[in-house]
């Protein structure tokens, strides 16, 4: 029986059942689920020459001799395996493979199988999602076949890409744009397209990144969408009153026409990087709470927010997970050969910030794999909505990468290419994520120069930065679009006095990171050369 037959057929209490159950769940119950599931997937992963290679040719005997046989690991012990695309060394046979940037735009691609039991799995968290997203309160949800869906997501072979396929024979929506046409298109393009049909047929749910739908939402406000470029003819009759009406009502009002005045949605989903500095804003505009989820290319979907939206809460279904407290992964920073110390969902604090591994299950190809983000465990219950698991706040990559937004990822390899292709003399440097007044996302490129550099004159901040950004554009597609789609100015470039960098690190006598530096305090750097700057 497919959704649109529950829909009809089943009580919303029977539906709630089998896709939000695991909110009733305790910690209990879902460490019984992660302990059987892992022994599962022992079992494929034994049989199999990767999981072979990860698990050191051990069978491990249940969750704690796993963890003691395993090491931690990256994309780096899986590359050889899995880019090539050797489907005879995987624990199960993929459906699809789905594919990100490993590191900004420099290094190859990362690539991910999805086993047929995977796409299953994403397919129960997929409707769980947009039934979370329209609820008010447990066990209510309003969904109903037809509904216009502005879905504002890559295509494959990206993870996002994959919801109108789970979706498609199992539950009827109209997407827009189509399937299809969509995926001929850009992700400018689409989310542009599928808004100009949005304004003309209605939206009744809505998933998108929220960097995106926060300038989607400025842009409407500032009036760069109106019906001067929309054709009147393609309107639904309802909506082009309702959007008639609510133009007059704002230039009634003297005010501008937000997208809440145009839009009725039931149910709003986002994702990204950065998501809960843009919820507020979003939420202004729209009139609706949207629900955060969480995913990756090698996770998958494995959060969301319950009908409160109040923390993501995990699947138990989808990945098993440990978690590296910050203070065991700064050890682990400073000293590479130092193996740091993971704890269990049911063993977790609150108020603590945890680097999230994760154990892909059903037949994945990832085991103890660290995906590089960190996660604030809020709490590990919410009695006033009877739900008994702990909510996280996402709090953002790993300290030696920035994101900015949800569109590129920048490394040290990254920032030193960068540099080496500028042949500017930077003789030493370090970069932080910061925000600006509007919450907006930027990477602050802390330099010296040496001493030639400054006396040529060219110590000034902005020419370095139009010098540096052009090579970053370079090297990185998606950094192009930072500002061209989101309107994100993302560089700010500090030039320090020389030494300023090296009497600091020799002061504090550890190894400095590079990039998202959050272990010091950056104005500490200021200090140090006395001299008066942003931090």
């Amino acid at each position: 029986m497919n959704f649109d037959q529950m829909l009809k057929t089943k009580s919303k209490e029977e539906i709630w059942q089998r896709y939000c159950n695991f909110l009733d769940m305790n910690l209990n119950e879902f460490m019984e689920i992660q302990n059987q599931l892992l022994m599962e997937q022992i079992e494929l992963y034994a049989n199999c020459e990767l999981g072979q290679k990860i698990m050191k040719g051990q069978k491990p005997r249940n969750p704690d001799e796993f963890r003691r046989i395993v090491p931690l690991t990256t994309y780096d012990d899986y590359a050889d395996f899995l880019l090539t695309k050797n489907t005879k060394v995987l624990p199960a046979e993929p459906v699809v493979w789905i594919q990100t940037t490993w590191e900004g735009g420099k290094a190859p691609v990362k690539v991910a199988p999805y086993s047929a039991s995977m796409i299953a799995s994403h397919r129960d968290v997929a409707f769980t999602c947009i039934m979370l997203a329209t609820s008010k309160r447990k066990g209510h949800f309003d969904l109903k076949s037809n509904m216009n869906f502005l879905n504002g997501m890559a295509p494959l072979p990206y993870i996002t890409g994959l919801l109108p396929y789970t979706l498609q024979g199992e539950y009827t929506v109209n997407f827009m744009p189509g399937i299809e046409a969509g995926n001929k298109m850009s992700f400018g393009e689409r989310n542009k397209v599928g808004f100009k049909m949005g304004i003309q047929k209605g939206i009744g749910l809505f998933y998108g990144l929220s960097s995106v739908i926060l300038r989607m939402s400025e842009s409407f406000v500032e009036g760069n969408t109106s019906s001067g470029g929309l054709n009147l003819i393609s309107f639904d009759f309802n909506q082009l009153i309702k959007f008639a009406h609510a133009k007059a009502q704002a230039k009634l009002e003297k005010r501008p026409l937000l997208p809440k005045d145009v839009f009725e949605l039931k149910g709003f989903v986002c994702a990204g990087t950065d998501t809960a500095h843009f919820k507020d804003k979003i939420e202004e505009y729209w009139g609706v709470r949207p629900l955060e989820i969480f995913g990756g290319t090698e996770a998958t979907c494995i959060g969301t927010e319950s009908w409160s939206k109040s923390g993501l809460i995990f699947f138990p279904e989808v990945c098993f997970y440990e978690f590296i407290p910050m203070e065991e992964f700064y050890k682990n920073l400073q000293d590479p050969t130092y193996v740091p110390k993971t704890y269990l969902m049911n063993e977790l604090k609150p108020d603590h910030y945890y680097e999230i591994v994760i154990t892909t299950l059903k037949g994945g190809a990832f085991a103890r794999y660290r995906i590089g983000d960190v996660f604030k465990c809020v709490s590990l219950k919410r009695k006033q909505d009877g739900i008994n698991l702990p909510h996280f706040e996402y709090i953002d990559r790993i300290d030696p990468v920035i994101d900015l937004a949800g569109f590129t990822r920048i490394t040290e390899a990254t920032i030193n290419e960068v540099i080496k292709l500028s042949k500017l003399n930077i003789e030493n440097w370090f970069a932080c994520k910061r925000y600006n007044e509007n919450k907006r996302p930027y990477m602050a490129l802390y330099i010296e120069l040496n001493q030639v550099d400054n006396s040529l004159g060219l110590e000034d901040p902005e020419l370095i930065k139009e010098h540096l950004e052009v090579y970053f554009k370079y090297l990185d597609d998606d950094y192009k679009s930072l500002k061209k789609m989101l309107g994100i100015e993302p560089l700010e470039v500090i030039v320090l006095p020389n030494g300023s960098i090296k009497n600091y690190t020799q002061s504090i006598r550890h190894k400095m990171a590079k990039v998202n530096p959050s272990h010091f305090d950056v104005t500490e750097v200021l200090k140090a050369s006395n001299i008066k700057g942003k931090a």
